[in-house]
């Protein structure tokens, strides 16, 4: 068996053991080229860094890549890693993950992290073999239609004042969660037009932030509203910070469409009830969704 770069292989043999080697996976992954090349950009994977495994000349198994510094700290994230049918149950997806810390050690990656299926015991199994724990259970919800007018209203949520910043400013944040997953990241939003806000006090002083996407259609018209993260502050009023932020978010709450979450931190408690005593249910099951762990090794 050989690990080459996926920089050394041609487009097609890359999109080819894509859709291959997510064969009878638990969702549809199959991808048109546009679409592969489209998720190597938007999440920020490294060619140069992610690997193709070839037996006898064929490609039989891949582990995308992708790096960057947070915190202080180099982050690798495995953006999917998959064999192809005819060479599953032998040692592809161990050759690789061995490859793939070694090129972590090379480049100095103090934290190494990726998301699975929770149900995919076979694979959990595997990245716990080299070292990884897992960390979080990651939730999905979903709310369809139009909120109540008291959705997320406290007290004392008119004391803070929400506002829209610069992503980096929320990364800059002292109680910026950085062990947030990787398409979580205000990085990963920055580059997929992600929109971060900030709840402050009236003198100014942050105490929550929330990064969020917005989906539009043809019209220009919003279809969806998407929450990747939304903390508070420690030692702040919990639940006025998070009510004001999501009143924000979600506004107006009154227009018709699709509210969410995605690789939400299940350990999120406040958010995660307020937003289901707003009516959020969890997405219903597509064979991924709600059932999602987070994986980190540190290193």
């Amino acid at each position: 068996m050989e690990i080459r770069r996926l920089s050394a292989c041609s487009f097609d043999d890359a999109v080819k053991i894509w859709n291959e080697g997510f064969q009878g996976y638990f969702v549809d992954l199959t991808m048109s080229l546009d679409d592969y090349l489209s998720r190597i950009h938007r999440e920020r994977l490294s060619p140069e860094l992610s690997l193709v495994a070839f037996s006898e000349g064929r490609p039989a198994g891949f582990l995308l890549n992708g790096f960057r510094q947070d915190a202080g700290r180099k982050v690798a994230w495995n953006g999917g890693t998959g064999v192809s049918p005819e060479f599953r149950r032998r040692g592809v997806a161990k050759a690789l993950m061995k490859a793939a810390l070694e090129l972590y050690n090379e480049h100095g990656v103090d934290v190494a992290t990726l998301e699975a299926i929770s149900n995919n015991e076979q694979a959990i199994s595997l990245y716990q073999q080299f070292g990884y724990e897992i960390v979080d259970r990651l939730t999905f919800l979903q709310h369809k239609g139009s909120l109540p007018k008291n959705s997320f209203l406290c007290a004392s949520s008119q004391s803070y004042i929400a506002e829209q910043f610069a992503p980096y400013t929320v990364g800059k944040l002292e109680f910026y969660d950085d062990l947030a997953p990787w398409q979580a990241h205000w990085q990963s939003l920055a580059r997929n037009h992600g929109e971060p806000l900030i709840v402050a006090e009236v003198n100014g002083a942050p105490v929550g932030y929330a990064l969020f996407k917005k989906k539009a259609d043809e019209q220009g018209r919003t279809t969806e509203i998407r929450l990747y993260q939304c903390v508070a502050k420690p030692g702040a009023d919990v639940e006025a910070v998070i009510g004001c932020a999501l009143r924000k978010l979600y506004a107006p709450l009154e227009l018709e469409l699709r509210r969410s979450t995605y690789n939400f931190s299940d350990a999120n408690d406040v958010v995660r009830m307020m937003l289901m005593e707003a009516g959020f249910a969890p997405t219903p099951r597509t064979g991924a969704h709600d059932a999602t762990v987070q994986i980190r090794e540190v290193r």
